[in-house]
């Protein structure tokens, strides 16, 4: 996962060497890595070994800056990495569900408050599943890969079921309540993807423009959920790129450990926005690349969350429509000009037809197993 490095990358790594090299975390190297976007995320070799004898750590480190945007006028509070700590912290009390991998969270072994460094468990090999996909799959249809694929996704689906589940349990106050130190990344949200989907019918007009009034209730709909009282916690940022595995051939039935990372997004919403925007990301790999995959690990994701009322279908949907026409859009290298047109245009449908419930739409389509457990 080495990477060009962010601009000042370099000044950062070696303040930061220099603040862990009066830790027990000195370190020997820094190596940038690929993976987010808001903070500096380097690979950490360590002059001395952990306790299970590895050498090797990550180690976040953020700004009020966006680290891969260093000279945009974007703050973002550091008080999200107060909140990732809390949420590393907290979640591994969680009891690991069974599933057919083991997907679990990275430990956290060290963090500063006021330089705002961690020091995290290190996955050997890996790469994210965003890469991971489009390294290893491809348009060519390989039948023998759906049962890993499948059980990959329904892992991953059990796993956030259980996550949502765990994290609203009376027993969690204490995590619900650090979480409202990111409100303002509620509205971040809330920005980027609602306000930025009504927008874009002004940028898009001949894709967009017959839906200005549906989205623009879907705007009002979605801000009237963050002032309703009955936010629930959620991962915030639950897709393809915050997904990590090794690096090799899936095999049907392995127990390897996947990792789910960047928690600094973690906040009181609703649960089908971390449905929506995984199934977008791997819906994108079809849309954008012809990759069965993708679909076989929005089946499997679906199946291991569970069942799911119609109106949480929905719910997920509009999330789904909305990620593809805000972030298909402006993902970079994915497709041709032609290709992120017909994106937003099945975004806008899948939107609309969530909109008015139209169950058959989706029966008929791609996400028929959305509703399948409705």
């Amino acid at each position: 996962m080495a990477s060009k490095p962010y601009p000042k990358s370099h000044q950062v790594a070696k303040q930061v060497q220099e603040e862990l090299n009066s830790t027990p975390y000195k370190l020997t190297s820094l190596q940038p890595l690929s993976g987010g976007l808001a903070n500096f995320i380097f690979k950490g070799r360590l002059t001395n070994p952990l306790p299970d004898s590895s050498h090797e750590v990550a180690v976040k480190h953020g700004e009020s800056f966006i680290a891969g945007m260093p000279d945009s006028d974007w703050v973002i509070p550091t008080t999200r990495c107060q909140v990732e700590e809390e949420c590393l912290k907290a979640v591994q009390s969680m009891p690991t569900p069974a599933a057919p991998r083991v997907i679990r969270t990275p430990k956290l072994y060290y963090y500063n408050p006021e330089t705002n460094t961690q020091v995290q468990e290190y996955l050997p090999d890996a790469t994210s599943l965003k890469d991971y996909a489009l390294k290893h799959f491809s348009a060519t249809r390989d039948a023998s890969r759906k049962p890993a694929c499948v059980n990959i996704g329904r892992s991953l689906g059990i796993w956030l079921h259980s996550f949502h589940d765990w994290a609203n349990q009376p027993e969690q106050s204490g995590l619900r309540e650090a979480l409202k130190k990111n409100a303002n990344l509620q509205e971040l949200r809330h920005m980027t993807n609602y306000q930025t989907l009504v927008s874009d019918v002004d940028t898009y007009p001949e894709i967009l423009s017959d839906a200005k009034e549906v989205f623009e209730q879907v705007e009002k709909m979605a801000a009237e959920e963050l002032k309703s009282g009955e936010l629930e916690v959620i991962h915030g940022d639950f897709w393809t790129g915050n997904i990590l595995l090794v690096d090799r051939p899936l095999e049907d039935g392995k127990h390897l450990n996947i990792f789910v990372v960047d928690w600094e997004m973690c906040q009181l919403n609703v649960h089908p926005l971390d449905l929506g925007q995984m199934i977008a990301e791997l819906y994108e790999l079809f849309l954008f690349r012809d990759i069965e995959e993708g679909k076989w690990i929005i089946e499997g994701f679906l199946s291991g969350y569970g069942d799911i009322d119609e109106k949480f279908a929905y719910r997920v949907a509009t999330q789904l429509g909305t990620h593809l026409i805000v972030w298909g859009s402006r993902a970079q290298g994915w497709g041709t000009k032609e290709q992120v047109a017909e994106v937003m245009s099945k975004g806008k449908e899948i939107i609309v037809n969530a909109w008015h419930k139209d169950r058959t739409w989706f029966e008929a389509g791609d996400l028929a197993c959305l509703f399948s457990r409705s």
